[in-house]
């Protein structure tokens, strides 16, 4: 019978975590629980030097043998054991039935590791085909997902943006920082928007300057995120650009409700 993992030297300390067995006699025969036993104490990111260690023994102790013949022989153990602990499971022992379920999680987790390193095509082909079917369903549920959001993207799409006269893209930018500033006779202000995204990005996306696209940049220079406060890369709006002015419509009335607020 050929040895697929490395045991625990008898009657000597335990030179590695991985080894399997007891320091004491134990019957060889029992490999299979003791290999299980040692793995149900293995974190997830030591499934591969796990799976290598034992895997380098096994080489080096059976010569001639391959790689799939271990792997073969691991996830065989693996599935028995999964099929052992189910048929054993006892629901109505509580301690019992909680440690059974974290054995199964611990080999289940192991048994996708062994199938993502898979590259002797070991699996059935069933098992392959039934997870293929699932990623298939899944992608195109998220390919319908992603074709309604571009569908409803397109409603905010135009045949024609609003065109700009050439050289005054700063002169719509002035337009709107008023905007952002105006104030209602209460005293709050018309527009709120915690960030300038939605500025810039409506003028690159609805405005051109003589039927050419406005870069998102070139707009996003003009705004940032504190007002009066112009970045490395900030653009101010020159004083020959600031053509209009932006006032209430009976400015006396507005004060006067203002104050009185």
């Amino acid at each position: 019978m050929k040895e697929y993992f490395k045991p625990l030297a008898r009657f000597k300390k335990r030179e590695h975590p991985f080894d399997i067995g007891m320091p004491f006699s134990w019957w060889r025969g029992h490999y299979d629980r003791h290999f299980l036993n040692n793995l149900y104490e293995r974190k997830e990111n030591e499934f591969e030097p796990f799976y290598k260690y034992h895997l380098k023994h096994f080489l080096e102790v059976n010569a001639g043998s391959q790689e799939v013949e271990f792997y073969r022989h691991l996830r065989d153990l693996i599935q028995d054991g999964i099929a052992i602990l189910i048929k054993e499971d006892n629901p109505g022992s509580k301690t019992k039935h909680e440690r059974t379920n974290i054995q199964k999680a611990q080999l289940r987790a192991f048994a996708d590791y062994l199938n993502s390193i898979d590259q002797w095509a070991v699996r059935p082909r069933l098992e392959v085909y039934t997870e293929k079917d699932a990623t298939i369903a899944r992608l195109q549920n998220q390919i319908a997902e992603l074709e309604k959001q571009i569908s409803e993207m397109k409603e905010y799409d135009v045949v024609q943006k609003i065109r700009i006269e050439e050289g005054h893209l700063p002169t719509v930018i002035d337009l709107i920082q008023q905007l952002r500033d105006l104030q209602l006779p209460s005293g709050r202000k018309l527009l709120r928007c915690d960030h300038k995204t939605p500025y810039y990005k409506m003028i690159s996306k609805y405005f051109s300057i003589d039927a050419k696209h406005i870069p998102i940049d070139t707009a996003k220079n003009y705004f940032s995120d504190k007002q009066n406060d112009i970045g490395v890369k900030g653009t101010v709006v020159p004083p020959e650009n600031k053509l209009f002015k932006i006032v209430p419509d009976n400015p006396k009335k507005a004060v006067k409700k203002i104050n009185k607020s």
